[in-house]
């Protein structure tokens, strides 16, 4: 099949920060799988603004097993990105692939990357590569969403 390309462009990636930390497990006999799938994960995003008109700057950030008071064993991490995007010819997509393209897609496309990051940084490490789990965007975007409505009341209040 011919491939057909997406009117969205991820023009520039940048890895802004990064951070790996390895916690010695005490115990020999570990299932890494089960560990991998029990790290919380957070992740947190925001829009920025370029100097180009019809650019979409979105800077991401992810946390693997981080914030608890008791961290669990193996990888700590830590990467945070950011990406540029455009919508080419944007008049002629229609508005709710446009809002689809803008908003989900350049969020899953920024958590990709950053998830392949993270497997590269980890893949020479005592436990070997860890790969992010597959995340619900939906739910993300939504979250967000919800969290700044929250913070708007607030300040009107």
């Amino acid at each position: 099949m011919k491939a057909k390309f997406s009117p969205l462009q991820l023009l520039d990636f940048k890895l802004l920060e990064s951070h790996y930390e390895f916690i010695v497990p005490k115990e020999d006999d570990i299932n890494l799988k089960d560990l991998f799938q029990s790290y919380p994960v957070d992740i947190d995003f925001g829009i920025g603004k370029t100097e180009e008109e019809g650019e979409i700057q979105l800077f991401t950030k992810i946390e693997v097993n981080k914030g608890r008071k008791k961290t669990l064993p193996g990888y700590k991490l830590m990467v945070e990105g950011g990406g540029t995007f455009r919508i080419q010819d944007p008049e002629n997509v229609e508005e709710g692939l446009r809002n689809n393209l803008s908003q989900f897609s350049t969020l899953n496309m920024m958590i990709n990357n950053l998830r392949n990051i993270m497997y590269q940084i980890t893949n020479l490490g005592p436990m070997g590569g860890y790969l992010l789990p597959p995340i619900d965007i939906s739910g993300l975007l939504r979250d967000k969403a919800e969290k700044l409505e929250k913070e708007e009341s607030k300040i009107k209040s």
